[in-house]
């Protein structure tokens, strides 16, 4: 069930520019010059260790990207620091960056809770930054259940 307020295909897909991992060091990330150059998954989750959020994190790191597209970028995005961003990227080996959101970019987007949490959910951006697919998490899958993801696969393989 799509969460109220949240963001949908079609919709332009508001800019941001975040700090986030980059290997050992830190990088900056502006969506509207990535998704420029290929299309982007900007993966919501709620925060760095928890459960569910391990699990959403290892489907998409587990996703052969490479078998449904051309090229795309994966930005992971929540609320934390950056240590404890790149701590948990470490943990999980990601191959993609895991972005801080201190700014509500997850409002802007339509999946932050009432109580300030994020909602796991992903978009596809284009080129034009318009969202081209959006995706929320069922709140009701055990954290320990990986997320289906396959409506965010099935979306990137119809680019």
């Amino acid at each position: 069930m799509r969460p109220a307020g949240m963001l949908d295909a079609g919709d332009p897909a508001p800019d941001f520019d975040l700090d986030g991992t980059a290997g050992a060091g830190v990088g900056s990330y502006r969506l509207s010059a990535a998704s420029e150059q290929v299309p982007v998954v900007v993966a919501f989750y709620t925060e760095d260790f928890a459960p569910a959020c391990t699990t959403y994190l290892e489907a998409l790191r587990d996703t052969d990207w490479g078998a449904l597209t051309d090229a795309i970028a994966v930005f992971g995005v929540a609320p934390g620091t950056l240590d404890d961003h790149r701590a948990f990227a470490a943990d999980l080996d990601l191959p993609f960056p895991l972005l801080v959101d201190h700014s509500g970019v997850d409002a802007q987007f339509g999946v932050q809770r009432p109580d300030g949490s994020t909602r796991q959910s992903a978009f596809l951006v284009d080129a034009t930054c318009r969202v081209r697919f959006a995706w929320a998490d069922d709140p009701e899958r055990p954290s320990d259940a990986p997320p289906d993801i396959g409506p965010v696969q099935d979306a990137v393989a119809s680019l």
